[in-house]
């Protein structure tokens, strides 16, 4: 009985939640189900393209990303004793409800140090250490549970753990090389993640809070990020029904 309910509910969730997830065209913005785009926060597509709101910018280290001309993507680079994984961020907005979509892929696993990590983060620095959302496409870093993760980390000054929550947890399948569109969706105590067939949920206090970073994350292999964008929003009432009688069927569901 509960196999049955589980496959009736998993074709659910895969026609309303994944629609137009996970294809290599990333032009036209995934449509959304929690929340409704508003202004434009910022469109990053390129070496030198992009849109960014006034005062919004982005950190990216030069020794951990190169612009690739062939696929018209940033790759990042990391080789053991380069420190952390490498990170792009943007900064120089705050907002308390957020869209971002990331399409992104992973390179192949050819050293015996490589994994394929990818992290979206949403933050408010400096008042919180750690992430108020950190939404994980994990295929192998040791780093964190492998899977497809929704996670609340708080730390003190000095990195020791204060909260970590586990908010959703389910498996994940990827390929390398392979494009995906990921999209987040934070809009009060709520957040969706969805990639191609995946999809994370969560409902908790702690993600009800102002944010004025957000960051990407890779694992050791290279990973390639071809576009970014992240949006200002507002609940979507439209769907407001239809998301609360599936999702309440899936948060009771046992996870894998």
């Amino acid at each position: 009985m509960v196999s049955f309910f589980r496959f009736v509910i998993s074709i659910l969730l895969f026609g309303v939640l994944c629609l137009g997830v996970g294809a290599v065209e990333c032009s036209k913005p995934v449509p959304t189900l929690l929340a409704k785009r508003c202004e434009l926060i910022l469109d990053d597509a390129g070496k030198e393209e992009g849109t960014f709101a006034e005062g919004v910018r982005c950190r990216r280290g030069k020794t951990k990303w190169k612009w690739m001309e062939g696929s018209g993507a940033w790759r990042s680079h990391w080789v053991p004793d380069m420190g952390h994984t490498p990170v792009v961020s943007y900064v120089g907005f705050r907002e308390d409800n957020l869209i971002v979509e990331v399409t992104f892929r992973y390179g192949p696993m050819s050293e015996d140090w490589h994994d394929q990590c990818f992290r979206i983060a949403m933050d408010d620095r400096p008042k919180i250490t750690g992430h108020i959302l950190s939404a994980w496409a994990n295929r192998n870093n040791d780093f964190i549970d492998e899977g497809f993760l929704l996670q609340h980390i708080t730390k003190t000054k000095k990195k020791e753990i204060l909260t970590n929550l586990h908010l959703d947890k389910r498996p994940l399948t990827v390929e390398p090389e392979k494009w995906y569109t990921a999209v987040v969706e934070c809009v009060g105590d709520e957040a969706l993640f969805r990639m191609g067939g995946h999809v994370a949920y969560a409902q908790n206090k702690e993600l009800r809070a102002s944010k004025n970073l957000v960051s990407l994350t890779t694992g050791k292999t290279w990973h390639e990020v071809k576009r970014i964008r992240v949006w200002k929003a507002l609940p979507n009432p439209g769907l407001r029904n239809l998301k609360e009688s599936v999702l309440k069927k899936w948060k009771e569901l046992p996870s894998d």
